[in-house]
């Protein structure tokens, strides 16, 4: 052997150790092979957005809790020690502590009293009985909150659907690419071999085999793209589905997804009706109405009640009880604009949710009607593309069949070559379109869910 050859023989066989090695400690790591609804769910159980969308949903029922709370008595315990021998304080506290004598009325006793120790132990309860309705609307609020937050959720987890989805398809649409780019990698592999027999044999000039390489050379560039759209797509749904990039990860079947009315004017009263992100909006709105009312509520009488039951003695003890209740009316009679200007804040929100409702209508109007127009495009040019494939096919046979004849160069074979894997490249992203139009159709109206 020479050199050369002894080089490659190494070579070889260094490749063919490194690629068993390689074999048996991965043989034992297979890709988990996931269908769409196994995705969603695996999504919707480990995406960080549906633990905050849970978060939101639990903050808004504790503040519907905190609400109507505001119906309930407030029990307060209090503990207050004291020691003075201020003339009224001290005298005060005898007369707490129910121990005043006859003694205690002399000139001297009053004017100069002796250090005097007191232990209040205090029990205050007081319960609310009317404040304008401020307690109800607090609690109406908070339900409207609920009910936004929980349309939220269902916008979350419909949008993350869609991502799934979105990546999914991109998987399949990328192997489709790989198919035929490692065919067209194939033929022009075949094409630098025949090219190179020819020149070999003096039929054909070198510029042909300049031809065939160059055009190897492009095949090979576009299948490495269609792999790395393969990993790209296989890495965002790892992300998506909370997995480690390192996870083995597979997909099965492809989906195809189907519209849930037939008409743009369905499509639009449905989007208008079960949009969730609209929903919530509308919700939103609901809330805001109350804020005003609640604002409103500081101009009319509160009234509450109070009881206090109370100890005092000169050690920490339970003895010389005496206890208060009282009714208290108090109405905020002026307040120097102070309430007003609260209520208009109110209702100025309330107008702002409200424009912010119609122009989420005009979006998902606008939304609706664009990707219908692009989805009737999307679905004749799939047709165009097939077409299109078929036509090149049959472009490609007649060529090769006159270049076999002498009659044609290797460049109109090339030529021909490309065009067959263009019209091949444009049917594969023409029915992703398709499918993506009809995913962003479905979320405009609140249907993409995994079923």
């Amino acid at each position: 052997m020479s050199a050369l050859q002894i080089s490659y023989v190494k070579r070889f066989r260094l490749v063919w150790l490194v690629g068993s090695v390689a074999l048996v400690f991965s043989g034992g790591v297979s890709a988990e092979s996931l269908d769409f609804k196994m995705c969603v769910n695996q999504a919707l159980s480990q995406n960080p957005d549906m633990a905050v969308s849970s978060a939101r949903i639990a903050y808004a029922q504790s503040a519907l809790a905190r609400a109507q709370s505001g119906r309930l008595p407030k029990v307060n315990l209090s503990l207050t020690a004291a020691n003075s021998n201020n003339a009224l304080t001290a005298f005060g506290m005898k007369l707490q502590q129910q121990s005043v004598v006859a003694s205690d009325f002399s000139l001297s006793s009053l004017n100069n009293p002796s250090v005097y120790t007191d232990f209040n132990t205090r029990v205050d309860v007081k319960m609310p009985v009317w404040n304008g309705g401020k307690v109800g609307f607090y609690e109406d609020q908070a339900r409207a909150m609920i009910q936004a937050v929980k349309q939220g959720d269902l916008a979350v987890q419909q949008y993350l659907i869609f991502q799934v989805y979105h990546a999914y398809e991109a998987i399949h649409a990328a192997r489709a690419y790989i198919r035929v780019a490692e065919q067209a990698k194939r033929t022009a592999e075949s094409f630098v071999k025949t090219t190179q027999s020819l020149v070999n044999e003096g039929v054909v000039v070198r510029s042909e085999l300049l031809s065939a390489q160059t055009h190897l050379s492009m095949a090979e560039a576009d299948l490495l793209e269609a792999k790395g759209q393969e990993t790209i797509g296989l890495d965002r749904l790892r992300i998506l589905m909370n997995k480690d990039v390192n996870t083995p990860l597979d997909v099965a079947e492809r989906v195809n997804l189907k519209l849930p009315a037939d008409s743009v004017e369905s499509l639009l009263a449905l989007a208008l009706d079960a949009n969730p992100e609209l929903a919530a909006k509308r919700k939103e709105v609901d809330a805001s109405h109350y804020e005003s009312r609640i604002a409103k509520a500081d101009t009319f009488p509160h009234f509450n009640v109070m009881v206090r039951q109370e100890w005092n003695n000169d050690a920490l003890s339970l003895d010389n009880g005496s206890y208060t209740v009282a009714g208290v009316v108090s109405w905020n009679a002026l307040d120097f604009g102070a309430t007003k200007s609260a209520v208009d804040m109110a209702n100025a929100k309330t107008m702002q949710d409200k424009a912010a409702v119609l122009a989420q209508e005009n979006r998902i109007r606008l939304d609706v009607l664009l990707n219908w127009q692009k989805m009737q495009v999307a679905q004749k040019q799939v047709q165009a593309d097939r077409l299109s494939v078929e036509h090149a096919t049959q472009a490609q046979a007649l060529i090769i069949k006159r270049y076999e004849g002498g009659v044609a160069t290797i460049t109109e074979v090339l030529a021909s070559k490309t065009q067959l894997d263009k019209a091949k490249a444009d049917l594969v992203s023409t029915e992703f379109d398709v499918n993506m139009y009809k995913a962003k159709l479905r979320l405009a109206t609140g249907t993409m869910t995994v079923d």
